[in-house]
Order: structure tokens, then sequence, then C-alpha cells
């Protein structure tokens, strides 16, 4: 991701880097001096950038050690509310006692994929490497 985004950034200098240098450069010796300087310069900025984003990770992990009320609440409603529509949705629509529009029938889809996706998002967090560890 680095790596793309400084390539991002710099690509066209990198790539036009040779005739710049015969521009304003005019030994061999000093080029090569000025590529090897330019390299540097790039391969730094990326350390630096993958240094903060190693930082970034350590933080949020030492913001979320201790989870909060409010975490486990949300958690637990919306578990809640899963089930529950997955209940509504196998009384009524597996049992056939209700018809419902191609439209409701998509968006109450929709909304049970996204549930489902964020119900796994809440058991990784709380039973996956965030979850504390009994030592």
């Amino acid at each position: 991701m680095i790596k793309s985004l400084v390539g991002g950034l710099f690509g066209k200098l990198v790539e036009n880097a040779d005739e710049i240098l015969d521009a304003v450069v005019t030994t061999d010796k000093e080029r090569e001096e000025v590529k090897l300087k330019f390299k540097q310069a790039l391969l730094d900025a990326e350390r630096q950038a993958f240094d903060k984003e190693v930082e970034d990770r350590v933080n949020a992990r030492d913001m979320y050690k201790d989870d909060a009320i409010i975490q486990k609440v949300l958690a637990t409603l919306f578990t809640v509310a899963y089930f529950g529509l997955t209940y509504t949705m196998f009384k009524y629509f597996v049992l056939n006692t209700l018809e419902l529009s191609d439209y409701e029938i998509g968006f109450i889809s929709t909304v049970f994929g996204a549930m489902s996706a964020k119900v796994n998002t809440i058991i990784d967090f709380f039973f996956g490497g965030s979850s504390k560890k009994d030592k």
C-alpha cells in the first residue's frame, strides 16, 4: 500500500528523473550521486510511512484493550436484533405466511446481508485477536 502511494505521488518524477538530471547535472559522477540520494530519499519516505502505519496499529490496540460498556451493550442489542430478524424472516418467508413484493424482499435481504457482516465483525472483535487472553 505504501509503495503504491509513494509510487503514485512520485511516479512521474521517477520516470522522468534521468531527463531532469541530464538537464541539471553535467557530470556522470554528480548524476550518480544525485540518483543515489534521490533513491535514498524515497526509501526514507517509505520507511517513515511504514513506521507511522505500525505506530497507528499499536495505538489502536492500546485504545481497545479495555472494552467500554457501550460496546458490549450495542453489540448485544445488535446481535439480539439480528437473531430476531432471522426468526421473523424464517417464520414469515419460509413458512409462506406473508406475501411481499420484490422491492420489499430485496430491501429486507440487503439489510439482513449487512447485518450478517456486522455480526461477523462483532464476533471477531470480542472473540478474535482483540479479546483478552487468560494467562
